[in-house]
C-alpha cells in the first residue's frame, strides 16, 4: 500500500479537530434544515407562479394575436362600413368565417370570438351564427340588463377595455374579455370568452385571482378568501415588492406583459411536523455519535481517494512505498487538465460562432431577436451594409465540397475582422454584415477577403453590396436590395462586384425590368403547367409599370424579350407556334404589333392557351416519358450516359428533360444515376466479394475507380472494401 506524506498530516489534523466540528455541526443542521425547507417551498411556489403566468401569458398572446387578426382584417373594416342590407349580410358572413378560423382551441387555450355593432339592435357575429344581442347576452354570456347597460355606458364614454366572470349555460367559468375598435363609419365590440381551465392551469393547489386596476375579474372557484378583501390588500401592498401577506396568508403577484393583467397568488407556510424533526435531527445526530470513534479515518480516507486514485496509476497494487509526495504528481496532471481547457475552449468558442451565425440569419431574414440567447452577441446600432456571395453552377453537375470549403475560409477569416459578420444562407450563397460609412469602404473589404480566400477562377463568383444604411433593423432590407442587384448578375463578368449605383448607371430611361431569374422562373412554371405562371407574367408588367412608365424603345425592347421568350417556351415543348399564334403567321409578325394597345393582353392569352395545351396533354405525355426515362437509366446505366444523351433520346431539350424527370422521379438525373448505379454494384458484391474495384467501377459506369469510391462511399457510408468485407462476415 502506497502511504504519503499529505494523508498522514491529514489524518492528524481531524483527529484533533473532529470534536469541534461534531458541536459545531449539529448546532446549525437544523436551524439550516427548517431555512432549506422553507425557502425551497416558497421557491416550489414561486416556479409554479412563474410557470402559470408564462403559460397564460403565451395563452394571451395568441389570443390578442388571434383578435388583431379579426380587428384589422379586410372583412372587419368592409362590415363596419356596409350601408344596406346586402352588404351588411355579406360583410356579416365573411366576418364569420374570419371570426370561425382565428377563434379556436390553439395552444391549450379554448376561446371564442363574437363581434358586433355599438348599438343595441345589430346581430351578434359567431364563429359558428349570428345571433341578436338578447339572445347572446342572456343565453351565451347569462348578463342581466344592469350589466348589459353598464357595457353600453362604458364603451359609449371611452375605449378601454373591459374584463369580468361569467358563466355559461353549462356553468362553466368564463373570463369574458370586451374591447372597442373604431372604424371609419361605425365601432364593433368584440367579446372574446375564455376557459378558467385552459387560460389559468386547474390543477393549482392554492387559490388564484386575476386581477386589474379596477379590481378582481377572474379567481379560481373554491378560492378561501374574499375578492374585495385580496384586491384591498393588493392595493395597500407596496407597488414594488412582488409578495405582500394578507392575515396569515402569503400573497404573491406577478403581472402580465404588455396589458395591466396582474396575478395573484395565495398560500399559506408549511409548517414542518415532528416526523421532520426526527428524519432530519435526531437519526443524523445518532449516527454521528455512533460513527464518531471512527469518523476521522473514513473522512480522511474520503478526502484522499481522488489523490489515492492519481497515485494508483503511478504505482502497481502491490506496492509498498511510504512517505511519497503526492503533489509533485498532481502537478504533473495539471498540465493535463491545462491541454483539456484548451480543448474546452475550443469547443466553447465553436458554439458562440453558431450562435453568431444564428443571430446573423435572423438579422438578415428581420427574424425578432431574443436578448436573452443573444445577450454576449448583439450589434449597436451603426452604419451597415450586406454583401452577398452567391457561387454560380450547372444545377444537374456533381459540385463536391469545394464550395463549402471556400465558404469556411470565408467564414474563418471573417472572424478575424471585427467590422464583418458572416451567415450561411444556403449551399451555394452565403451573406456578409459589413460594418462601414460608405459602400466603397465595404468594396475594399470584400476585394482583400477574395484575395485571402484565393478561390479558384473555375468557380464564377458574384458579389452584390446594398447601399449604407443605420440601425440593425435595417439589415434585413439591405439584405433584400443585395439580392435584388443579384438578379442583374448574368450582364456582367465573372467576380464583378455589383453594386445599386452602378446598376443604376447602366441602366438608363430605355432600360426595363426582365432579369434572367424571372424569365427562368416564367419558362419552368409553362413547362410544368402551373397556372402561376399567369401571375408572374403580371407581376413582371406591373414592374414595368404596366408599360405606361418606359419610354417606346424599353417598351418595344420589353415585348420582343417577352416574345423571345414565349418562343423559347414553344420551342421546349417541340410544337408548332401557328396552334397559339392563330391569325399572326409567326413570331416576327407578332413582335411587329408591339405598339398596338392589345400587345399585353395578346401575349397573356399566349401564355394561357401554351398553359391549357400542356395541362391537357402533360399527364399521358409525362408518364409515358418518365416510363421511358427509367427504362434508358435501367439498361444502359453501365455506359458513360449524361441528360443530354436521354434528352436526344426523349427528343426533348436537356433542361426540359431535367425538369420532367425531377417531377415524374422525385430526384434529380444525376442523384438517381448514381444511386442505381451504387445499389447495381451491392449486387454484384454480394454474388463476387472477390471482384476488383476497377472492375466493378466500370459495370455500373464509372470511368474512374476513385469516383467510384468517393460516391459508392457517399451513398452507403462506407468504402466498397469496408461492404465488402461487411458482407464476408454475415
Amino acid at each position: 500500500m502506497v502511504r504519503g506524506k499529505y494523508k498522514k498530516k491529514l489524518n492528524t489534523v481531524f483527529l484533533l479537530v473532529f470534536t469541534l466540528i461534531i458541536l459545531s455541526f449539529m448546532s446549525i443542521f437544523l436551524k439550516i434544515v427548517f431555512d432549506n425547507r422553507s425557502k425551497e417551498y416558497e421557491a416550489t411556489i414561486i416556479n409554479t407562479i412563474k410557470t402559470t403566468l408564462n403559460n397564460s401569458q403565451i395563452k394571451l398572446e395568441v389570443i390578442n394575436s388571434a383578435l388583431d387578426l379579426v380587428t384589422e382584417s379586410d372583412e372587419a373594416k368592409s362590415w363596419s362600413e356596409s350601408d344596406n342590407n346586402e352588404m351588411f349580410y355579406l360583410g356579416a358572413l365573411k366576418m364569420q368565417y374570419k371570426i370561425k378560423k382565428s377563434s379556436s382551441k390553439v395552444n391549450n387555450v379554448n376561446f371564442q370570438i363574437s363581434a358586433t355593432f355599438l348599438d343595441e339592435d345589430s346581430l351578434v357575429i359567431t364563429p359558428v351564427s349570428s345571433e341578436t344581442k338578447d339572445y347572446y347576452f342572456n343565453e351565451n354570456l347569462n348578463l342581466s340588463q344592469k350589466e348589459i347597460k353598464e357595457i353600453y355606458n362604458h364603451f359609449n364614454e371611452n375605449s378601454s377595455y373591459m374584463a369580468f366572470t361569467i358563466k355559461n349555460s353549462n356553468g362553466t367559468s368564463q373570463i369574458c374579455y370586451i374591447t372597442k375598435k373604431e372604424y371609419r363609419k361605425r365601432d364593433i365590440l368584440y367579446f372574446t370568452t375564455i376557459n378558467y381551465n385552459s387560460f389559468v392551469e386547474e390543477n393549482l393547489e392554492n387559490d388564484w385571482y386575476l386581477c386589474n386596476n379596477s379590481g378582481i375579474f377572474a379567481m379560481k372557484n373554491d378560492a378561501k378568501i374574499p375578492s374585495d378583501e385580496i384586491f384591498k390588500a393588493f392595493q395597500n401592498s407596496e407597488l414594488k415588492s412582488n409578495k405582500f401577506i394578507y392575515k396569515d396568508n402569503n400573497v404573491f403577484k406577478q403581472s402580465f406583459y404588455n396589458i395591466d393583467w396582474i396575478l395573484l397568488y395565495s398560500y399559506k407556510d408549511k409548517n414542518i411536523d415532528t416526523a421532520m424533526i426526527f428524519i432530519y435531527f435526531m437519526i443524523p445526530f445518532v449516527l454521528l455519535t455512533l460513527l464518531s470513534i471512527f469518523l476521522s479515518r473514513i473522512i480522511t480516507n474520503k478526502l484522499y481517494r481522488p489523490i489515492k486514485e492519481v497515485l494508483d496509476d503511478f504505482f502497481s497494487d502491490d506496492s509498498s512505498q511510504k512517505d511519497v509526495d503526492e503533489f509533485k504528481i498532481l502537478k504533473q496532471n495539471s498540465n493535463m487538465i491545462k491541454n483539456l481547457n484548451q480543448q474546452l475552449k475550443v469547443a466553447i468558442s465553436e458554439r458562440n460562432n453558431l450562435i453568431v451565425q444564428r443571430l446573423n440569419r435572423d438579422l438578415l431574414f428581420g427574424i425578432n431577436i431574443n436578448k436573452s440567447i443573444y445577450k454576449d452577441q448583439l450589434m449597436k446600432d451603426d452604419n451597415y451594409c450586406v454583401a452577398v456571395l452567391e457561387f454560380l453552377n450547372n444545377p444537374y453537375e456533381d459540385v463536391g465540397d469545394n464550395i463549402f470549403l471556400y465558404k469556411n475560409e470565408i467564414l474563418v477569416y471573417t472572424q478575424d475582422v471585427n467590422t464583418l459578420r458572416y451567415a450561411n444562407i444556403n449551399y451555394y450563397t452565403c451573406a456578409i454584415i459589413i460594418q462601414c460609412d460608405q459602400v466603397k469602404d465595404a468594396i475594399t473589404m470584400i476585394h482583400s477577403l477574395l484575395e485571402t480566400v484565393e478561390i479558384d477562377y473555375d468557380y464564377d463568383i458574384r458579389v452584390a453590396i446594398s447601399n449604407v444604411a443605420y440601425g440593425t433593423k435595417k439589415i434585413k432590407e439591405c439584405f433584400e436590395e443585395s439580392k435584388k442587384i443579384l438578379e442583374y448578375k448574368f450582364l456582367y463578368n465573372q467576380r464583378t462586384i455589383l453594386t445599386m449605383k452602378q446598376i443604376k448607371e447602366d441602366l438608363d430611361q430605355n432600360s426595363y425590368y426582365y432579369p434572367l431569374v424571372i424569365e427562368n422562373k416564367l419558362i419552368h412554371s409553362v413547362l410544368g403547367g402551373d397556372i402561376n405562371a399567369v401571375e408572374i407574367f403580371n407581376e413582371l408588367i406591373n414592374e414595368n409599370g404596366a408599360g405606361e412608365k418606359l419610354s417606346p424603345k424599353a417598351f418595344k425592347n420589353l415585348i420582343f424579350a417577352i416574345i423571345g421568350t414565349i418562343s423559347r417556351i414553344v420551342q421546349e415543348l417541340k410544337i408548332d407556334s401557328h396552334v397559339f399564334l392563330k391569325d399572326n403567321d409567326d413570331f416576327s409578325t407578332l413582335s411587329d404589333q408591339w405598339n398596338r394597345k392589345d400587345i399585353i393582353p395578346k401575349l397573356r392569352n399566349i401564355l394561357e392557351e401554351i398553359l391549357l395545351y400542356v395541362n391537357n396533354n402533360k399527364k399521358d405525355s409525362e408518364n409515358s416519358i418518365a416510363e421511358e426515362m427509367l427504362s434508358y437509366i435501367h439498361e444502359y446505366y453501365s455506359e458513360d450516359i449524361m441528360l443530354v444523351d436521354m434528352a436526344k433520346k426523349m427528343n426533348v431539350s436537356e433542361k426540359y428533360c431535367g425538369i420532367l424527370f425531377k417531377k415524374a422521379v422525385g430526384d434529380n438525373y444525376k442523384n438517381y444515376l448514381n444511386n442505381y448505379r451504387i445499389e447495381k454494384a451491392k449486387e454484384i458484391m454480394y454474388s463476387n466479394t472477390k471482384i476488383k474495384v476497377s472492375t466493378l467501377a466500370k459495370q455500373v459506369g464509372f470511368n474512374s475507380s476513385n469516383t467510384f469510391i468517393r460516391v459508392f462511399t457517399k451513398y452507403t457510408g462506407m468504402t466498397p472494401k469496408a461492404f465488402s468485407e461487411q458482407i464476408k462476415q454475415l
